[in-house]
Order: structure tokens, then C-alpha cells, then sequence
């Protein structure tokens, strides 16, 4: 955004559009959120399947005669164990979900937010900004949170599409259940437990639910204040000057390469 502050915008157009928005971490940031809600949105569809097959079962696990169309418990035993197995292979893979794209999801919101902080670093020393550079800063903060709150609610609705199966089996009634059967429930619960400490985490730092919208928004505070505060630090006066003398460089040498080109 300091780029525009520095070379601003004379006319719109494809060389224009392509140094300033289509940029490697644009086209970083845009792949990961695509990749992620691809397997999220993928996994979400698989338990919310598994959901609906129970809900086909009869109420209660409770057999009904075969002549009136119902369940055998032959039928319910194989169907339960069969929700349970795949329940089970659906959460060893969020496990490798995590494991795959923990380290990835951890760095995409750590620069996002190292990013905001940033660039609301580089406006409050610009006291004099041009409409173009205040409207690209704004559409940066639009498209840092939209990607962010893509990627938390795509999680959270798959958390909880996994935790609907506990509600179910605590509905029923186990007393009550033939022994095959209740044992088949005995096995579910069993196994919900164990894989319940499975989550979509950044790296097992932190989990990635709609809490974590909070522990940014707090973060986000604290950072902007901290900044607004030390906005006349001769630190904060000192990397202001190095930052302007790193991007006139930069800008200097990109020309040079483009004239001799």
C-alpha cells in the first residue's frame, strides 16, 4: 500500500493493475483460503452424510417388525458399526488435515495480522493521503478479513457437524437397547470421546473456531493502540524514515531494470 502512497496510480490499466493487485502474496493468500475451504467445505459434506444416514435409523435404535417394513437388528447393528467406522475414518482425516495444513494456516494468519498492523503503521504517518491510497487500504482490511473469516467459519461449521453425532447418541435410551446394539452405542461414544481431542488447529497453537475471532479482534486493539501511542517514538520516526528510503530504492532500481529493458 506504501507503493501507491509512493508511485501513485496516473491511469488503471493492465501494467497498473498488475504491479499493485496482482502481486505473489495476493496469489498466496488466495490459494491457501481456496485450498482450505475446498477440504473444510469436502469434510463438512462427508459427516454432515453421516448425519443424515442416522437420522434414517429408528427412533430410539428401537427394532420394528419385518412384516411392517422396518428395522431388522441385524440391520441396525451393521448400520451403526457402519456410521461408526467411517465417523472414525472422517476424523483420522481432520487429524491429517491439521497436521498437513497446520504449519500453512498458522502463517496465513500470523502475516495477515502482521500485515493489518503494518499498514495501518504506514497511514498513520501519512498525514497527507490521497483518496486512492486511503480506499486501497480500506479494500486490503476488507480482503485480509473476509479470507480470514472464510477460513474460521469453514472450521467451526466442520467442528460442529462432527459434534451433531453426540447429540444423537445421547438421545438414546441404552438400558433399553438389545445387547449388540448397545454395545455398537458403547463403541460410538467411546470412540467420539477419543477423537473429540482431534481439531482444526494452526499447528496445535491454537484452535482455529469462531473464538478465535476474539483473540484477533483483541489483538488487533492492542496492536493499534500500542502504535497510536508510539507514533512519535524517534524508534518509530527511525524505521518510518528507513521504511520510505527501502521503497525508494526499490522503486528506483525497478525503473532502471524497466528502461534498460
Amino acid at each position: 500500500m506504501i507503493l501507491v502512497w509512493i508511485l501513485p496510480l496516473k491511469e488503471i490499466n493492465i501494467t497498473s493493475i498488475s504491479v499493485y493487485f496482482i502481486r505473489l502474496s495476493y496469489i498466496a493468500d488466495t490459494a491457501v483460503v481456496i485450498s482450505t475451504y475446498f477440504y473444510l467445505r469436502n469434510l463438512e459434506c462427508r459427516f454432515q452424510a453421516l448425519n443424515d444416514f442416522w437420522t434414517q435409523l429408528p427412533d430410539g435404535l428401537t427394532t420394528i417388525p419385518a412384516i411392517a417394513g422396518g428395522w431388522s437388528n441385524a440391520e441396525i447393528v451393521t448400520m451403526v458399526d457402519n456410521i461408526r467406522r467411517l465417523h472414525a475414518e472422517l476424523s483420522d482425516l481432520l487429524r491429517i488435515f491439521s497436521m498437513g495444513f497446520g504449519l500453512m494456516l498458522f502463517g496465513f494468519f500470523v502475516f495477515n495480522y502482521i500485515n493489518v498492523i503494518f499498514i495501518f503503521f504506514n497511514w498513520i504517518h501519512i498525514d497527507e493521503y490521497e483518496t486512492t491510497f486511503e480506499l486501497l487500504t480500506y479494500l486490503v482490511y476488507l480482503q485480509n478479513a473476509i479470507f480470514v473469516m472464510t477460513v474460521i467459519i469453514a472450521a467451526s461449521r466442520v467442528n460442529d457437524t462432527k459434534r451433531k453425532m453426540i447429540s444423537y447418541l445421547r438421545l438414546i435410551k441404552i438400558s433399553i437397547l438389545p445387547v449388540d446394539v448397545k454395545l455398537q452405542v458403547k463403541f460410538f461414544m467411546s470412540q467420539l470421546s477419543i477423537f473429540e481431542v482431534d481439531k482444526i488447529t494452526a499447528f496445535g497453537i491454537f484452535n482455529i473456531n469462531l473464538n478465535l475471532v476474539m483473540s484477533i479482534i483483541i489483538l488487533l486493539i492492542t496492536g493499534l493502540t500500542t502504535l497510536l501511542q508510539m507514533k512519535n517514538q524517534p524508534f518509530m520516526l527511525h524505521f518510518w524514515n528507513d521504511t520510505l528510503q527501502f521503497y525508494a530504492s526499490f522503486t528506483k532500481e525497478s525503473q532502471n531494470t524497466t528502461s534498460l529493458s
